[in-house]
């Protein structure tokens, strides 16, 4: 990507993201062509290639932007909550309603996590939700690694099974049960995390957090 210090807030860059957000998740980032990025933006494949040096860098782009805010709602619900457990819970579950609830947006969202930087990415994601709800229980760099390449490593295991149809749950329960192994690791009671669940879902309903009215890409 080319080092341009106005391209943050140059609208012919953003309505190119734009196009490309709209077009990948509908289509699929394999079936969606620079051609029609550059259509459905309104503009020249010169303008698409001053920006991006190819459709891939577009896809980084749009994921980095969208984990970004993933990265901040982590700090919002922080402010939430006093119990890190619960905390932990809703930062993941909002995540969750936010990238797997909506069909179209979960093939794109799992396409893209096996692009190296943006799995890398969403890893980091997990180490500071981790370190933020959980700091007095994690002693060592070592250990908040290995925890948060573990719940990664639970999160995608869930998301493959349900994406190859081997998994019938509901989103609501599969993220519950992604939920209850996370809390598990961390050393809570079955008690305890049963109740955080129920907390959490209440929340959910409360606030009415759907796929419409929180993030989009």
């Amino acid at each position: 990507m080319k080092n341009s210090p106005h391209k943050s807030t140059n609208a012919k860059y953003e309505e190119i993201l734009k196009a490309a957000r709209k077009l990948f998740a509908e289509k699929g980032f394999d079936k969606t062509s620079v051609r029609e990025i550059v259509r459905e933006a309104n503009t020249s494949m010169g303008n698409l290639y001053f920006y991006f040096p190819n459709k891939l860098e577009i896809l980084k782009i749009i994921c980095q932007e969208f984990v970004g805010k993933l990265r901040k709602q982590i700090s919002d619900v922080h402010e939430k909550s006093d119990d890190p457990a619960i905390g932990f819970a809703l930062d993941f579950k909002i995540g969750y309603i936010a990238t797997m609830e909506d069909e179209k947006f979960s093939k794109f969202w799992l396409f893209a996590r096996n692009i190296p930087e943006i799995h890398n990415y969403s890893l980091e994601n997990k180490r500071i939700r981790l370190k933020t709800f959980f700091g007095d229980r994690i002693h060592s760099e070592h250990e908040l690694n290995s925890f948060a390449i573990a719940i990664q490593g639970i999160a995608d295991a869930f998301f493959e099974q349900k994406r190859e149809g081997h998994l019938a749950d509901s989103s609501a329960i599969l993220s519950n049960t992604i939920i209850d192994f996370s809390l598990r690791l961390m050393g809570y009671s079955q008690e305890k995390i049963k109740k955080v669940i129920q907390e959490v879902e209440q929340y959910i309903r409360n606030e009415k957090i759907t796929v419409d009215n929180h993030f989009t890409i």
